[in-house]
């Protein structure tokens, strides 16, 4: 009887995670990119979504991600839209942090004073050797 018990509990506790609770915000997605390698050693791929919804402020979101491995990787906002060399990324950027992880979906703060207009792509930097891993231009959806 104690191990029915346990295992209702067990159950139960996996599966409260999972449930919705009150209705989905509606979102706005604000700009969008596939991630490129930044060269043939440093190589990152997945894809960029740039949203907004009524509850929390402007994301950066980083979707199905797969970076190799590097020091002091940082997410950046860039003004050059294809940026291919370090000057192209330094000129002008925006740190948005350290890089979470380097495999999956990952979401980033952007701060409400941001005119997304100004900036052209989201990098994916190594401060320690001043080289990008990944580049996705930013595109306004249709």
């Amino acid at each position: 009887m104690q191990r029915r018990t346990f295992l209702a509990v067990a159950v139960g506790t996996l599966l409260t995670p999972f449930v919705s609770v009150g209705a989905a915000a509606d979102t706005k997605t604000l700009g969008i990119g596939t991630f490129r390698d930044g060269d043939p050693i440093h190589r990152g791929s997945g894809n960029l979504r740039i949203s907004r919804d009524d509850n929390d402020p402007r994301r950066v979101e980083l979707l199905g991600m797969q970076i190799v491995p590097g020091p002091n990787l940082f997410v950046y906002l860039v003004e050059n839209e294809d940026p291919l060399f370090p000057e192209d990324v330094t000129a002008k950027f925006l740190s948005l942090g350290n890089l979470k992880s380097l495999t999956g979906d990952q979401s980033y703060d952007m701060p409400a004073d941001v005119d997304l207009a100004e900036w052209g792509s989201v990098v994916v930097w190594c401060d320690t050797f001043k080289t990008a891993f990944a580049v996705a231009s930013i595109e306004m959806p249709a």
